[in-house]
């Protein structure tokens, strides 16, 4: 009995793995930076990945069955934070406290971006500004185009069904 358990463990890891895989690769893609002028920056590919993090996050919220699979993405972003901190050379006595900061602030813009979500005047301009576009200038049609494209990936990722989530199988659309 206790081998079902653990090969279904095993499952949710792997399908959250593969998830995290599609948000990062899709969170490398270059117009992000030269189109919205997003800083590529590790500032500003945090900010985009945590975007896309939101985005399958949000999908799963209210998916009891998708419960541990949420759990074990967001673990999987917190692992791959450390990592890539130390890659970055940060140093073992701080990289704890950095990468507890980060998740905090993970944490903070899913919730943000949560919220910017439910309003019904449907203006995600605020949370984006100060979030994704916090390190400059920025014209109101990039905002308006990054509102767009968050909105239409939320609801193509509420079109996808619980077994493709279990399975990792998700996709984004192009930028524009």
């Amino acid at each position: 009995m206790i081998s079902l358990f653990k090969q279904k463990s095993i499952g949710i890891t792997a399908a959250a793995r593969a998830l995290y895989a599609t948000i990062v690769n899709q969170s490398r893609e270059p117009g992000f930076f030269t189109s919205w002028g997003i800083p590529d920056t590790p500032n500003g590919r945090f900010e985009v990945l945590a975007l896309h993090v939101f985005l399958v996050m949000h999908r799963m919220r209210d998916d009891v069955d998708c419960a541990k699979l949420a759990r074990s993405l967001s673990e999987q972003a917190v692992l791959d934070i450390d990592r890539n901190l130390r890659e970055m050379g940060i140093g073992d006595l701080s990289v704890g406290r950095k990468v507890k900061s980060l998740t905090e602030g993970l944490y903070g813009r899913l919730a943000a971006y949560a919220d910017g979500m439910e309003r019904q005047n449907g203006n995600l301009g605020e949370e984006l500004r100060r979030n994704l576009f916090s390190e400059g200038e920025v014209q109101e049609s990039v905002v308006l185009a990054a509102e767009l494209y968050l909105r239409r990936e939320r609801n193509s990722l509420l079109g996808w069904g619980t077994a493709d989530l279990l399975a990792g199988r998700i996709s984004f659309g192009p930028l524009e």
